[in-house]
């Protein structure tokens, strides 16, 4: 794995684990369990901060596919396996999460932050 690829890789697990906290811990103050006097639930509180979070998510997320060469004259972008079933179920999950609200778009953020995660991770164990 290029140097480049591991940048964005782990740039984009840092993006999708903030989406993934943020919208527990929303999930856990909904519930009662915390205070939603936190300074993450409050940031991300506003859909400015929200959408830039997401957008920068799947965009890392969509350049963390590209297999670059030594030179970078050449780009590949993977289409196929777990790891690309990933990017379109978290990305599909994280986009549908802007047109339902409450509770259920935290749920689609969760779902969708988590499948970035773990696409991410995975290209990062297991470099190709």
């Amino acid at each position: 794995m290029r140097n480049a690829s591991i940048v964005l890789n782990l740039a984009g697990l840092t993006a999708s684990f903030f989406c993934f906290l943020h919208c527990v811990l929303v999930i856990l103050a909904f519930m009662e369990i915390l205070n939603s006097n936190l300074l993450i639930i409050e940031v991300f509180e506003n859909p400015n901060n929200h959408a830039a979070l997401v957008i920068s998510g799947i965009t890392l997320a969509t350049l963390s596919l590209f297999k670059f060469n030594a030179q970078l004259k050449k780009l590949k972008f993977e289409f196929k396996g777990i790891v690309f079933a990933s990017f379109i179920t978290g990305t599909s999950l994280l986009i549908g999460s802007f047109y339902v609200y409450g509770i259920y778009s935290e749920i689609l953020v969760i779902l969708g932050a988590f499948s970035l995660l773990s696409m991410h991770a995975l290209k990062l164990i297991k470099p190709q």
